[in-house]
């Protein structure tokens, strides 16, 4: 009986990587790793209020919800590219582009809800005027069904 030949193990991705090369000419599979690993990369609460939107050129574009997180995350981007670069790769994603924009709601982008403190009633002095005492009361049950 003949001896098989083994050949060393190789790692699925190491195998496979070849062949998504050949069918990835447009890089598409570039942005589903990107969008997938975002939030492991740079956290909730960025995650939350960003969301990668389109891969150029190696140049990923992230849309986020306001101005002052971009600046954030402009001053950011060094550390967040190093991230990248250990966990997708650096031939993937070569800079970072923030634009300001509106967000679509998936999952990842929920806002978690804050628990509202308890409401106490307001004890209001004895006022002697009933059309003032009733514009109080109105007013501080306005406030108190008003959204916070």
């Amino acid at each position: 009986m003949a001896s098989k030949i083994s050949k060393p193990l190789v790692k699925i991705t190491e195998a496979l990587q070849p062949l998504l090369d050949r069918f990835d000419t447009d890089g598409q599979f570039g942005i589903v790793r990107l969008t997938r690993m975002w939030p492991e990369i740079v956290g909730d609460t960025i995650a939350r209020r960003t969301q990668v939107s389109s891969l150029k050129f190696h140049t990923a574009v992230v849309k986020v919800s306001g101005a002052m997180w971009i600046q954030e995350l402009n001053l950011m981007k060094p550390q967040i590219l190093a991230r990248l670069h250990e966990k997708v790769g650096a031939d993937i994603v070569r800079d970072l582009r923030f634009v300001q924009g509106r967000l679509a709601r998936g999952e990842h982008s929920k806002l978690r809800a804050v628990p509202r403190a308890t409401r106490h009633a307001i004890e209001l002095p004895e006022l002697k005027n009933p059309e003032l005492k009733l514009a109080f009361q109105r007013l501080i049950e306005a406030w108190g069904r008003a959204p916070r």
